[in-house]
């Protein structure tokens, strides 16, 4: 068999997922390349300083965006009057006129500008003893939200060649794949230079070999696949004692290599290496891996319980599959639910939702089950339950303590079900950061090379001491602190004084109430054969499901947001949330007013954005999601940062191919057929309406004096079409125009002499 060269190899691995691309230092550490500072309270007072100035900044350009945005296309001399009254600054309002696209545009520039303006750069500090002083500044700048890097030396260079290998790919069903780990490893070295090979996956190295992370054998075969990689990148010697937890053979060295290996929390990990399950040294977050369908393990925890304990991997699997049945079983029972008159498709569909997340409120909501079942199986009105599971539940019989024991039951009852399985088998999910410290330390002192531990600014500053103290760095991630009560009580009393200066100024009248006497709000409701969409997309590294359904006319009429790996709390904050929009466009609130709301909105997740062809970043989950409602259905084109503007048979920008032609517009025919949303309000030229182009010649003979001739006559004097192709653009859409005479095409509309 013939010798894979390095590069073959490398090319293999990147392919496999082992190793990641090659980037630059900069690319993925955002600190690198900067000097190490003391760690003095003046220095974090800087830092702290730097990242308020730029939340105020954000804060300030969202807030004249929106102020901007208030006045419209064309506002009156009165009107911006008014706004710099309000506080609009002169010289913004002066600038936006003097702008080509206006007002609006400029608007547009400072909200894009808000998003796309990075954060202050982490302040890099030489590790040290923290007294009183410095914690009390450390803790107020990561109050701000400030990242902080505590070194015990200098980060690589900016710009330096960089790789990650994700050490978990190289364990098998079989264990260990050594060759195939060292290879790679030695591959990406030669080609790296004296670049940074970086470390990851390895918490999910060890589950996937069966060992606890917290345990001595964990610990010992992370720190023994460290030396492994080590000594494969730099020629180090491979060490006996390492060699035996692996069950392999010591190694020599071979010659030091230019090559560096570390450990380091990256920024970008989810882009480099998207099915990565585990960050540097850190444990898996999460043993759960979801698709399109139902939850499944994780490849780590997969191959975890198939070394630990293979006969409960199957139950395990099997139960993860019907969990939603699983979940009703315990919850309510099916027999219950047939007894208070639920059919078999009903409590089908309500499986199908628990299983794929929804909370149990929602899944025997209207929503889910339908009018049709509540009507006339349960023989209740479904407008009563249109978003209250509850309330039906209770409406059949079932007793609040029934409900609420329900409730505990499905909540994170797929989690709580994978959770209990691995910890049975010794393989537990969650660990203490000093578990977390104990692995890391140890991996530390094998490599002998630069290793990093990121520590969430919820933990304290003790654990920032003792990862210091065992010869690590360690990376703060702050967390921007809520208003106190004081502030939030303060706001408060300031906007109502507002709105009553604003009521004693304008006097208005007031509203009517609404009272059963007055005009009730009527709700439009969705066909129930409907049109929509599904985008799949990543934010921030966290896969976001949106799924939409129009009305008749193509608008907007409801909307689902499925984020399966997020947590039972936060998926169901989100269904209910999706559930309350819904609810709102088919009472009349028009979108924009929940794009206005919602767009560039800052909360985590948030960053890249994968999967969408119109927008590239996003900072928050909300804001992608109606900046995308947004693009597809009100053709804001000015949320969007990528510009598609062709279909799949052409009409791009430069093609050659249709470069004179426009999208035809969307109309009343697509929208029977075509969801508006997906072709974002316009008809791709691969469609034709048929029975268009006769329509009109109908509506012209008519005219011209085709008196007495009824709709339904006119109707039926339509012929069917012919058997022969036209003789101009070849579509089998010929029919007689007239008996016997002119033959006319539904497709090109040409008219032809019928052959003899």
């Amino acid at each position: 068999m013939a010798v894979k060269s390095h590069a073959e190899i490398l090319e293999a691995a990147e392919e496999d997922g082992l190793i990641s691309r090659e980037v630059r230092m900069r690319d993925i550490v955002r600190s690198a390349g900067r000097a190490l500072k003391p760690l003095t309270p003046q220095a974090l007072e800087q830092v702290r300083s730097a990242w308020s100035a730029a939340n105020l900044l954000g804060v300030s350009q969202l807030a004249t965006a929106e102020m901007l945005e208030r006045l419209g296309e064309a506002p009156r001399n009165a009107e911006l009057a008014e706004t710099i009254a309000a506080g609009l600054p002169q010289d913004v309002l002066e600038e936006a006129l003097r702008q080509p696209g206006g007002i609006q545009k400029t608007a547009a520039a400072l909200r894009a500008a808000a998003v796309s303006t990075p954060s202050p750069r982490p302040g890099v500090f030489e590790t040290g003893h923290l007294d009183h002083a410095l914690s009390a500044a450390l803790e107020a700048a990561l109050d701000e939200g400030a990242e902080i890097h505590l070194s015990q030396s200098a980060l690589p260079d900016a710009g330096t060649r960089c790789r990650v290998i994700d050490v978990a790919v190289a364990i098998g069903p079989g264990g260990l794949e050594a060759e195939y780990l060292t290879s790679s490893a030695d591959a990406a070295a030669r080609a790296l230079g004296d670049g940074v090979l970086a470390i990851a996956g390895l918490g999910a190295a060890v589950m996937s070999l069966g060992l606890d992370y917290a345990s001595d054998a964990g610990i010992a075969a992370g720190a023994a696949i460290t030396a492994l990689v080590r000594s494969a990148a730099t020629g180090a010697a491979f060490p006996a004692a390492q060699a035996r937890v692996l069950g392999l053979e010591a190694i020599k060295a071979s010659g030091r290599r230019g090559c560096q290996v570390a450990i380091l929390p990256l920024t970008d990990l989810a882009n480099l290496l998207p099915d990565c399950e585990s960050e540097g040294a850190a444990p898996v977050r999460t043993v759960l891996a979801y698709g399109e369908e139902t939850p499944a393990l994780s490849r780590a925890a997969r191959l975890g319980m198939a070394r630990r304990a293979p006969e409960q991997l199957p139950v395990l699997l099997d139960r993860l599959a019907r969990a939603g049945e699983q979940d009703l079983d315990a919850a309510l029972g099916r027999v219950r639910l047939r007894d208070r008159g639920f059919t078999d498709e009903a409590i089908e569909r309500v499986t199908r939702a628990i299983g794929d997340g929804l909370p149990l409120n929602a899944a025997f909501s209207r929503w889910v089950l339908g009018d049709e079942i509540i009507s006339n199986d349960l023989r209740l009105p479904p407008e009563r339950f249109d978003s209250d599971g509850r309330a039906l539940l209770s409406a059949v019989g079932f007793s609040k303590k029934d409900i609420a024991a329900a409730e505990a039951a499905i909540d994170g009852a797929v989690e709580d079900i994978a959770g209990k399985a691995l910890a049975s088998a010794d393989l537990p999910l969650t660990v203490s950061m000093d578990a977390e410290l104990r692995f890391s330390s140890a991996v530390a002192k094998v490599l002998n090379g630069l290793t990093m531990l990121r520590v969430p600014a919820t933990e304290s500053l003790k654990m920032a001491e003792s990862t210091m103290a065992a010869g690590l760095s360690v990376l703060l991630t702050g967390h921007r602190t809520p208003p106190s009560e004081d502030v939030r009580e303060r706001m408060e009393q300031i906007i109502s004084l507002a709105d009553e200066i604003v009521e004693d100024s304008e006097a208005l009248p007031p509203m009517p109430a609404l009272t059963e006497s007055g005009p009730p709000v009527r709700r439009i409701r969705l066909p129930d054969r409907r049109k929509g969409y599904i985008q799949k997309a990543t934010v921030g590294g966290h896969k976001v499901y949106l799924h939409t359904g129009e009305f008749d006319d193509g608008s907007l009429g409801e909307i689902f947001i499925d984020m399966h790996k997020e947590g039972a709390a936060f998926r169901s904050l989100m269904n209910n949330f999706a559930i309350s929009v819904s609810l709102g466009l088919q009472y009349g609130v028009p979108l924009e007013e929940y794009v206005d709301a919602f767009v560039f909105t800052r909360f985590e997740p948030a960053g890249e954005v994968t999967g969408n062809d119109r927008i590239t970043r996003a900072t928050s989950i909300l804001d992608y999601i109606f900046r995308e409602l947004a693009v597809s259905y009100l053709a804001r084109e000015d949320l969007a940062e990528a510009d598609v503007t062709h279909d799949g048979l052409g009409r791009g920008a430069g093609d050659a191919t249709r470069a004179e032609q426009q999208a035809a517009a969307f109309t009343g025919e697509a929208a029977q057929l075509i969801s508006r949303g997906f072709s974002r309000g316009q008809l791709p030229d691969n469609i034709v309406i048929l029975g268009a182009r006769r329509g009109e010649k109908s509506t012209e003979e008519a005219e011209e004096g085709k008196e007495g001739e009824t709709e339904s006559e006119a109707t039926d004097l339509t012929p069917a079409y012919l058997n022969q192709a036209c003789p101009a653009c070849g579509s089998f859409t010929l029919y007689e125009a007239t008996p016997g005479g002119l033959h006319a095409c539904d497709t090109c509309g040409e008219e032809s002499r019928a052959s003899q």
